[in-house]
């Protein structure tokens, strides 16, 4: 079957999935029919940036009212996951589907999962519920809801894990960089890196948190099968999570490195200016002395030579300075 996504702009895409069997596409006017069905599952991935389906989901009274309210919530992104009305309340993060490695890149997934439904919302398209709507429309079968919401977590442990591989990457070009004395190039990168790092971290240890108090909670509707998995879902996010945080000290590391190196660069510039003032102070002193326009210079008139040996005595103390100076640097 073709990868399919509504075209309604509200309702990203809808499933009905008989248990065992192929899920089977639903559009927005399928949605009443669909929910009055007793038989199956049913996913609706809603968009937030929709004002309809905004109003769809406030109009929905089988929806507790404190369920409707965090699924429409905008600004509030903390991970929470909360048992509502015989279901689990779940507020996620996912990386966008577009993207560039900056840390504005972490998107916000709200779903609530009961038995039969799973609803979820987002406002920028993501990446983990996008390979969900491929598993669907590629046959993959589901015999609860905690299945599917068990691969949702697999799906964002491995997309989190791929970027996590792609930062690595970086971090490796970074220190090959800083190794070069590339200072520039190095600390711009490795700016960005840390910036991505420390934000996926922020992100990842919550939901390491509350998915793994799930796995520990008795959950009626989820069948041993579907905890069975979503422990294993669980297991990959805290895999992923070392991994960050192994990154994280990683960059800690290199940017000691980057500023011992560029300090070493300083001191050896300043030690450099340093010798040459050193060297060139009595140089300067002496063109400056017979500078001075003054009566009473020596060799203003009447030597034809005094130029001669003014330079000569220049260089002499410089000479004598870097002589001077050399055994004590």
């Amino acid at each position: 079957m073709p990868s399919f996504v509504s075209n309604d702009v509200d309702l990203i895409c809808g499933y009905h999935i008989p248990l065992n069997g192929r899920a089977t596409p639903i559009r927005m006017d399928d949605v009443p029919e669909m929910l009055a069905r007793p038989d199956g599952l049913l996913w609706l991935h809603f968009n937030l940036a929709s004002q309809r389906a905004r109003h769809w989901l406030a109009a929905q009274e089988w929806l507790d009212e404190f369920v409707r309210e965090v699924l429409l919530e905008g600004k509030d992104t903390r991970t929470r996951v909360e048992s509502v009305d015989d279901g689990l309340l779940t507020v996620l993060s996912d990386i966008h589907y577009d993207l560039k490695y900056e840390p504005t890149d972490i998107g916000t997934l709200r779903l609530f999962v009961n038995a039969r439904h799973i609803i979820s919302c987002r406002r920028h398209p993501l990446k983990a519920t996008d390979r969900l709507r491929r598993a669907l429309d590629d046959g993959q079968k589901f015999d609860s809801t905690a299945e599917l919401l068990a691969d949702l977590v697999e799906y964002l442990a491995d997309t989190l894990d791929s970027v996590s591989d792609k930062l690595a990457e970086e971090v490796d070009r970074t220190e090959d960089a800083i190794l070069a004395e590339r200072f520039h190039t190095g600390r711009s990168s490795l700016g960005q890196v840390r910036r991505m790092v420390v934000h996926l971290r922020r992100h990842v240890a919550p939901q390491r948190q509350a998915l793994g108090r799930v796995t520990q909670a008795q959950i009626p509707w989820a069948g041993e099968d579907g905890m069975a998995r979503m422990l294993n879902a669980t297991g990959k996010l805290g895999d992923v999570l070392y991994d960050i945080e192994a990154l994280q000290d990683r960059t800690k590391v290199l940017q000691d490195e980057l500023s011992a190196r560029m300090a070493e660069e300083q001191n050896r510039s300043l030690f450099v200016l340093s010798w040459v003032t050193v060297v060139f102070a009595p140089m300067t002193l002496i063109s400056g002395v017979f500078g001075m326009n003054v009566a009473g210079v020596p060799g203003v008139s009447g030597h034809e030579s005094s130029f001669w040996w003014v330079m000569a005595l220049i260089v002499v103390s410089g000479i004598g300075m870097w002589f001077l100076v050399k055994p004590r640097r």
